[in-house]
Formats: structure tokens, C-alpha cells, sequence
């Protein structure tokens, strides 16, 4: 990295550690700090032949420091590092012992989140935070952070709470705005950010929450607007057919719900889930979007070892194979972290264009007080099958087991292995891949085994 990158990049935490040492006895700091190293093995790889495999490392390096002025006002930045292993030389040269220097292609640093966060505006029950975020909403159904990867997802955006009326604070309104791609003509932006597409790209969003209870019941109606999230899907064209992997220009609308209940059977605590949407909007080239989802789980803690618990899980996103008709009836999930719901392997990242059914069992056991043990089984099932050309109304099977282990105070090792039973062959229109370790091409085989070891020393 050159020293004018470092400065830069070193200018917000610089002044909030001279702020620190210049006010300590007025602001509050608190500091937090992760390092995240991964090791990663896949063998054959969506699209490859038979035991082709890859095999990387990777790593996360997060700094935040949290200000807070009093009670009402605070601030937060984070800094973040993300790079695979190899992928910075060591020196501007072959390695030498007699050579030193460092890369000039160090540029992995940025800045991750950097917000206000401001409580009792105006002495009401309004809560504002504006700056880089992250969102996360109902589980990550539809917007989440992505945490598993490594540079994981934040937004430019802001977000306003505000508790309603009296009703023993239950019931609460939240509102939010973000931007993803700006088409700003501003001097020194225009040719660095307006060059992925040529229209902007941006989210809102309006939440009503209720609270069922303290343990985190509740129910919460919503609305969500996205204009011209990038992402692949049906050829829009008129009559068009296949596929296509370049950004569409969308406006589309989100309208559901999420309910979180807990209740007893027969001295027994469940908890259940639910999350509907309906998505409806157009494109640009006069096509409309008519889709659905509809998932539920039902979860509940087992008194055996040290603790377990197991949950059983439904999701359905609608999904369309005829393309020639005027309407899209494949539900997508603009910010989500799937990774969370449809198979650690990521294969399903993207929602198929023939949409995607998971029947899952998930559950964890505590043999001893330390070691935690997990394993997920899924079945996965198109929702759609209706010309000869479709993707098989099986579509695999994946099973996801993994071991964590406290080495020490403020760190973890997690060892994790997954194995996908392909079921015959899926389009790349059928399944888009995703991950590091998956790419989507047509007429692969989906079977595969994947690996992983990370130790996460968190602050």
C-alpha cells in the first residue's frame, strides 16, 4: 500500500485514538477488534470433473472503537482488512533474504462501518443512525450482513426508530434508506463509481414491530422498495428466453411479514418462525414480477448432555421456466445471507430461476461444556417444473456437520465439513452458484465434498 492509501485510510481511527488521549474525561471509548483466519478445500467444484478441487486461506482483520459522548449520542467506525493468503507478495521483488520492502498492491483495507447513532431526538422516542451500516432484518431473510464471508456487507445508508404511543413501548415503527450504486457526476467520482452500470441503484423500507413477549416474540408487517438491484435472472426481453448475467434494470416491492412465537406443549418450549413475502414490480422492458415466499421453522431445546437443541424447516421460493410468457414469477432475495438458510455450501446463493423448495433438519448438541457439535440435512426440491427442458424437480441433497471449541478466552477453532448429493444435472439457469468455491455453468454435476478450519479470536 503507498503511504498516501495508509494515511487516508489511517486518518478516522488516528483521530479518534488523539481525540481519546485530548478528551478521555468527556467521551467513553470502547474498543473491539476480530481476527478471522479460514482455511477452505473444495473438492469438485460446481462445473468441474471428478476431484478437481481448490484450496485457499483467507482471513478478516476488523478495529473498531465505539465513542460515546453521554447517553444520547455515540459514534462507530471499523475498520477492515480482508485478503487470501499469497495474495499480497511479500516484497516488490523474488523473494530474497537479502531483499526487503513491502508490496505496493496492499490496497485490501477499508472501511467497513462508520456511523452516528443518535437517541432521544428532539426529547422524543426517536432513534437515528446514519453512516455506512450494517442491516439486518428478521434472521437475514432479506437483509442481513452476510457474515460468513469474509468482507461480509454493509450499506451506505439511514435508518430511524421511533417507539409509537404508550402501549407499554410494544409497538414500534422503523424506517430506513440506503444506495448502493450512485450515478453522482461529482469531479473526482464520476469515472471511479459510475462504472459498473449507468443507472443508480437504491433501498427503503418500512417496518411496523409489535412485541409478543420478551424473549424475542413479536410480529412485524413490512414493506420494502428496491430500485435496479443487479442481479441474473430470465431474459426480460419480450418473448426472450434463456438466461442472463448482466445487472437488469428493476423497481420492485416487497410486502410481508415475520412472526417469532414461543410457547409450551406439555412442559415442552417451541419456538416458531414464520416469514411471508409477495414481491411485485416491472422492468424496463415492460415485464412484470409476480413472486412469493413462504418459510416457517419450528425449534425446540432438548435437556440431554450439556444442552441440544433441533429445528425442523420449510422454506418456498416461487420460481418460473417459461420464458416466454410477460411475467416473472422467480422470487430473489436483494440482501440476504442465504448462507444462513440454504446449505453452508452455498449453491444456492441465488435463487434458481425455477425457484427453490428446502426441507431441512437442524440441530446442535453440547457433549461437553466446551465442544459444541452441528449438523444440518437438506433436501432440496425446484418449485417449478413445467416444460422438458426444466431442471429436475429433485435437485440434491446436502448434508453440513461442524465442531466448535473454545482455545482460549476471546477465541474459537470451528471445523466444519459438508457433502452435496447431486441429482442429476441442473442448468446454469436452473441454479446460480455462488461462493468462492462455486460457479455456476451449464450442465454440471452439483455432488461435491467441502472443507473448512477457522479460528476466530473476537473482542
Amino acid at each position: 500500500m503507498n503511504m498516501r492509501k495508509y494515511f487516508i485510510y489511517s486518518l478516522p481511527l488516528g483521530a479518534v485514538v488523539l481525540l481519546g488521549g485530548q478528551f478521555a474525561h468527556a467521551v467513553d471509548f470502547k474498543f473491539s477488534g476480530e481476527i478471522r483466519p479460514r482455511f477452505e478445500f473444495a473438492d469438485r467444484v460446481l462445473g468441474a470433473p471428478k476431484n478437481n478441487n481448490r484450496t485457499f486461506t483467507t482471513v478478516r482483520t476488523r478495529l473498531g472503537v465505539k465513542a460515546t459522548v453521554d447517553s444520547n449520542t455515540s459514534a462507530f467506525i471499523q475498520l477492515q482488512d480482508v485478503r487470501t493468503w499469497g495474495g499480497e507478495k511479500p516484497t516488490t521483488a523474488p523473494p530474497s533474504i537479502t531483499q526487503t520492502g513491502t508490496s505496493v498492491s496492499a490496497n485490501g483495507l477499508d472501511i467497513h462501518q462508520a456511523y452516528i447513532d443518535l437517541s432521544n431526538v428532539l426529547g422524543t422516542d426517536i432513534h437515528l443512525k446514519g453512516g455506512r451500516q450494517e442491516i439486518i432484518f428478521d434472521e437475514h431473510r432479506l437483509f442481513g450482513n452476510i457474515g460468513w464471508i469474509q468482507q461480509g456487507q454493509s450499506f451506505d445508508a439511514i435508518r430511524g426508530d421511533a417507539v409509537l404511543g404508550q402501549l407499554n413501548k410494544k409497538l414500534s415503527l422503523t424506517t430506513f434508506y440506503g444506495q448502493t450504486l450512485s450515478k453522482d457526476t461529482h469531479p473526482t467520482l464520476k469515472n471511479t463509481i459510475d462504472t459498473v452500470a449507468t443507472f443508480e441503484s437504491s433501498f427503503a423500507g418500512l417496518r411496523l414491530t409489535y412485541k409478543l413477549g420478551d424473549k424475542g416474540d413479536r410480529i412485524t408487517p413490512y414493506v420494502y422498495y428496491a430500485l435496479n438491484p443487479a442481479r441474473t435472472g430470465k431474459a426480460f426481453a419480450a418473448g426472450g428466453t434463456g438466461t442472463v448475467t448482466t445487472p437488469l434494470a428493476r423497481n420492485i416491492e416487497y410486502v410481508g411479514g415475520y412472526l417469532a412465537k414461543h410457547f409450551n406443549v406439555m412442559n415442552q418450549n417451541f419456538r416458531f418462525r414464520f416469514d411471508g413475502a409477495y414481491e411485485f414490480g416491472s422492468v424496463t422492458t415492460a415485464r412484470d414480477i409476480k413472486a412469493y415466499m413462504l418459510t416457517a421453522s419450528l425449534g425446540t431445546g432438548l435437556d440431554v448432555m450439556n444442552g441440544a437443541h433441533v429445528v425442523f424447516w420449510y422454506d418456498y421460493l416461487s420460481g418460473d421456466t417459461n420464458t416466454n410468457d410477460a411475467t416473472d414469477h422467480t422470487f430473489t432475495t436483494p440482501y440476504a445471507t442465504n448462507h444462513k438458510f440454504y446449505g453452508l455450501m452455498d449453491k444456492f446463493l441465488n435463487i434458481p430461476v425455477a425457484g427453490l423448495q428446502d426441507i431441512a433438519i437442524k440441530a446442535w448438541i453440547k457433549p461437553t461444556e466446551k465442544i459444541k457439535l452441528a449438523i444440518q440435512l437438506h433436501q432440496f426440491l425446484s418449485a417449478r417444473t413445467s416444460t422438458a427442458t426444466a431442471p429436475p424437480r429433485n435437485i440434491g441433497q446436502e448434508i453440513d456437520t461442524s465442531a466448535s471449541y473454545p482455545l482460549a478466552k476471546h477465541t474459537k477453532l470451528t471445523l466444519g465439513y459438508s457433502h452435496y448429493f447431486g441429482q442429476g444435472t441442473v442448468s446454469a439457469g436452473g441454479v446460480a452458484g455462488g461462493g468462492s468455491h462455486n460457479a455456476a455453468i451449464a450442465n454440471s454435476t452439483l455432488d461435491g465434498n467441502w472443507f473448512y478450519a477457522m479460528v476466530d479470536f473476537k473482542i
